[in-house]
């Protein structure tokens, strides 16, 4: 079986900016310093790039040349549509009809990038799109213009594979699109063809969700998107190093993306505030692959376990999988 495809966002090596230190742990780096870390960190097919591209370069052909010289290729854009203020009332459901074109007219602008890239995925993260109180949203009417913006967006070239990426808060106490099911709901609203969902594990377990059931769940409807790679401990998402703490929940996964002969992008997408950013990337990667290698042991067994599971023999495949790994 083909191994998986696995990229990671540049900003996992950003500075790391946060509440009580505004600077950021870490000096910034380059971009070539960037791409050396990346193209050493073994096992890295590609890169996830955020849209507008700066400082990497604002022509699909001179940034598909310039990453394959480091031995990467594209694995997706998300826009930027979250980190200004002009945001802050949402950029997808806002009332403010200018904000919202604005937003859209970025978003048909990575679309045109992306379409040039055969393979390229657009990510959309509404991260301010939400609220922090009652009484301060109008539901229906925000709801309603979320989809459809996101409707005139997939609209403009039905070619290029759109992901919504949810998240239950941050930066909002409540995000509308917040939850795999509410995703899905939003997919429906839609109605387009080529709208899916972006698979953030660590959001995933913010939302007390089982990561396999979730891409299970979307993959039957031909829905699943790229998958992002991080951990948390299921109370906020600090974007830690993914494959550090839900174990179980990792590997299930594992298991049922190989099960599914998932194709699409596994994307690491952490944060190292304090510790090493380089090392820290590798040990992602290398996380990742055991992992990959770990589900292939078991994809071996599939056939007893999945009678095990038929039968409601719990303890029989942890038996099984422990005899497997350990």
């Amino acid at each position: 079986m083909s191994p998986m495809k696995l990229s990671a966002g540049l900003w996992i090596l950003d500075v790391f900016a946060e509440r009580y230190v505004p600077g950021g742990y870490w000096d910034p780096l380059r971009l070539e310093e960037q791409l050396q870390i990346m193209a050493a960190a073994g096992g890295l097919d590609g890169l996830g790039v955020i849209y507008p591209t700066s400082p990497l370069p604002d022509d699909p052909d001179r940034l598909v040349k310039l990453l394959a010289d480091y031995g990467l290729r594209t694995a997706d854009l998300t826009v930027d549509d979250y980190a200004h203020r002009k945001w802050r009332h949402g950029a997808f459901c806002t009332n403010e009809k200018e904000v919202r074109r604005e937003n859209i007219r970025l978003c048909k602008e990575c679309v045109d990038f992306a379409a040039r890239i055969p393979g390229t995925t657009v990510t959309l993260w509404p991260a301010h799109d939400g609220f922090d109180y009652p009484f301060q949203a109008g539901y229906a009417d925000e709801w309603a213009n979320l989809v459809d913006s996101l409707r005139e967006i997939c609209a403009h070239n039905p070619a290029v594979r759109i992901a919504v990426e949810y998240k239950q808060k941050d930066p909002r106490q409540r995000q509308f699109v917040s939850n795999m099911g509410k995703t899905m709901m939003l997919i429906q609203d839609v109605g387009a063809a080529n709208l899916a969902a972006a698979l953030d594990t660590g959001h995933a377990l913010m939302s007390y969700e089982s990561l396999a059931e979730s891409a299970v769940l979307l993959s039957a409807h031909g829905r699943l998107g790229t998958v992002h790679l991080n951990d948390n401990y299921r109370d906020s998402d600090p974007d830690l190093v993914f494959g550090a703490l839900a174990f179980w929940d990792n590997l299930e996964l594992f298991y049922y993306l190989k099960k599914l002969r998932y194709a699409g992008w596994l994307e690491i997408d952490i944060t190292s505030g304090r510790e090493d950013r380089a090392k820290s990337a590798g040990l992602v990667v290398k996380l990742a692959r055991k992992y990959e290698q770990l589900a292939e042991r078991l994809l071996a067994r599939s056939g007893e376990l999945e009678a095990n599971l038929k039968s409601y023999r719990f303890a029989d495949n942890m038996s099984l999988i422990t005899d497997l790994l350990f």
